[in-house]
């Protein structure tokens, strides 16, 4: 009984592939066990059919990522897109997942006037509640006051999730990320300003 008789054809494909592309070959326990099981041509035609649908598949999600850029609703893609690997419930799963992705990275991007009016209002409110429990923190915790610099990171965290909860929107947002870099230099002008 050896090293790999207990593993699945998914785990055994894996190793026997991560051996071929990290060693140039596969050790002669892992081909002793294919063998075991089969031929290892069947096993290396599994492996090439698993690669040419994962290529198909890639295929589509750039088809798709294209059709959405140009403006195209789901079911115009759908009519579109076409594959002899790819079954039609496996295609409709392929357009529905990547439509919602994309749209969901292009709202986060976007800068409207309510994100604006969302990321300053929050850029005052992070500042302020950061500003107090800091302020709370140091009082308590006297000893924090030698790593005052490093306080920053903290206050930036709490400025940015605050900032989020308003806005609806990650850093990768660009008002979102200048709010939060705004609402911590008010953070230091606050603690320069009541330490003077």
């Amino acid at each position: 009984m050896g090293f790999y008789s207990n593993f699945s054809e998914k785990d055994l494909i894996e190793s026997y592939t991560n051996q071929i592309d990290y060693q140039g070959k596969a050790d002669k326990e892992i081909i002793a066990e294919i063998l075991s099981r089969g031929s290892l041509e069947k096993f290396q035609a599994k492996i090439n059919i698993q690669k040419s649908i994962l290529n198909e598949q890639n295929r589509v999600i750039r088809e798709i990522h294209g059709h959405y850029m140009n403006k195209l609703s789901k079911q115009e893609c759908l009519q579109l897109i076409h594959s002899d690997l790819l079954t039609d419930k496996t295609i409709n799963f392929l357009v529905e997942t990547k439509y919602s992705q994309i749209h969901k990275n292009v709202e986060n991007l976007k800068v409207d006037s309510e994100t604006i009016i969302k990321a300053i209002l929050g850029t005052f409110v992070s500042s302020a509640v950061s500003s107090v429990i800091i302020f709370i923190l140091l009082y308590n915790f006297n000893f924090l006051i030698a790593f005052n610099l490093f306080l920053l990171i903290p206050v930036y965290i709490i400025n940015y999730w605050i900032i989020r909860l308003f806005t609806g929107k990650t850093r990768v947002n660009l008002a979102v990320f200048i709010a939060s870099f705004a609402a911590t230099v008010l953070n230091c002008i606050y603690f320069f300003l009541i330490v003077a």
